[in-house]
């Protein structure tokens, strides 16, 4: 048997262990540990969930929205309108549906939600990924409020704390089928990625434009950024020794010399900008010299777009290594990615919105994207 089949499994008697092993009350309610180690009382049976600080997308991806009673207003069509939400494939799933949920908030980083409204609609349980937070409105409601992982943290992204959010959850929403069937597909993702890129020559690589609270220049990157950590390449940021989002020196970009420069295509307007102000510095570039420029989709918004970034690194894999993924066609293995998690293909959504995908070219007039 398959080594992560062996690891999903895992995971899943670990959360049945916590959810059905940790009770201590009278029939009816069930005691467990969230992610922040708090122990908090639950139903049973859950009927009704509000999903704070991005946390809707994984009701989503478990095939839970039904039980939705209330979402914060971020999540609503409205005031999309004044950004581009097109970004969150959850959101393309149930947008035609949110405006009819009842509103319990702004909704946001680290933002509380309206006790009274929340009070008005009931739910049976809370999620957060903010631990803060989550003591807050309990104390404040006497509703339960459960901590998930959003899977980065001070150690970097973690694949595998995704994986234990999706069986925690599944188990308490009574989604354990799908949980298990998401854990399954992030693995043979995993797996096959690692299979294809086995042997390889590793390659150089730096991800330039990346979305982090909000669209950013060249100087704006990741340290082990997740889909390159399934790739056979050097991410030439990782000798900085930090994990996750930063800003580097522009002076740096010349002294990595890398091979391969992929642009989140949310920042790439504003390298594009830059570019025409400083066009002498673009052209040093080993990667801008030889024509390997290419654009990914941005997979930070309002937290990790998980399905997004899985197919983000089949694209850079089919680029760095064409040979060993000329089976592979990015689009429709997009197509398939985004809907195995949220039951619909919306991948339209992103492309209509985003120059994903393609080869970027540095002309005098500007930044083309074929």
């Amino acid at each position: 048997m398959n080594i992560n089949v062996y690891k999903t499994i895992g995971y899943c008697v670990l959360c049945l262990f916590l959810i059905l092993c940790d009770s201590r009350l009278p029939e009816g309610n069930s005691v467990i540990t969230d992610f922040a180690g708090r122990r908090v009382s639950i139903p049973e049976e859950i009927k009704g969930i509000v999903a704070l600080s991005a946390s809707l997308r994984y009701v989503v991806y478990l095939q839970a929205f039904d039980k939705v009673v209330g979402v914060e207003e971020l999540e609503k069509r409205n005031p999309m309108r004044t950004i581009n939400a097109d970004g969150r494939m959850y959101w393309a799933v149930i947008a035609d549906r949110v405006d009819d949920i009842p509103c319990i908030g702004e909704g946001g980083p680290g933002k509380l939600p309206d006790f009274e409204r929340l009070l008005e609609v009931k739910p049976d349980i809370v999620f957060t990924f903010e631990a803060n937070n989550a003591e807050i409105i309990q104390g404040k409601t006497g509703i339960p409020c459960v901590v998930i992982s959003g899977a980065t943290g001070m150690d970097g992204f973690s694949i595998d704390d995704i994986k234990k959010t999706f069986l925690f959850m599944g188990n308490i929403l009574g989604k354990q089928k799908r949980a298990l069937q998401l854990c399954a597909y992030i693995d043979t993702c995993i797996a096959d990625l690692q299979r294809r890129v086995h042997n390889t020559e590793k390659v150089s690589v730096y991800v330039g434009g990346v979305s982090a609270r909000g669209a950013h220049g060249i100087t704006s990157t990741e340290s082990f950024y997740p889909p390159l950590q399934w790739l056979n390449v050097l991410n030439v940021v990782d000798e900085l020794g930090k994990k996750g989002h930063l800003f580097i020196d522009m002076e740096k970009l010349i002294v990595w010399d890398f091979d391969y420069l992929f642009i989140d295509a949310a920042g790439l307007a504003l390298i594009e900008i830059d570019y025409k102000k400083n066009s002498g510095f673009y052209k040093k570039l080993k990667a801008v010299i030889k024509n390997n420029v290419y654009t990914v989709y941005p997979y930070n918004f309002y937290r990790t777009n998980i399905e997004v970034m899985i197919a983000n690194s089949y694209f850079i894999g089919k680029t760095l290594y064409r040979e060993r993924f000329n089976d592979i066609d990015s689009e429709e293995k997009a197509r398939e990615i985004v809907k195995q998690f949220v039951g619909m293909d919306v991948y339209d959504n992103l492309k209509k919105s985003y120059k994903g995908y393609g080869k970027v070219k540095f002309t005098n007039a500007g930044l083309t994207v074929h």
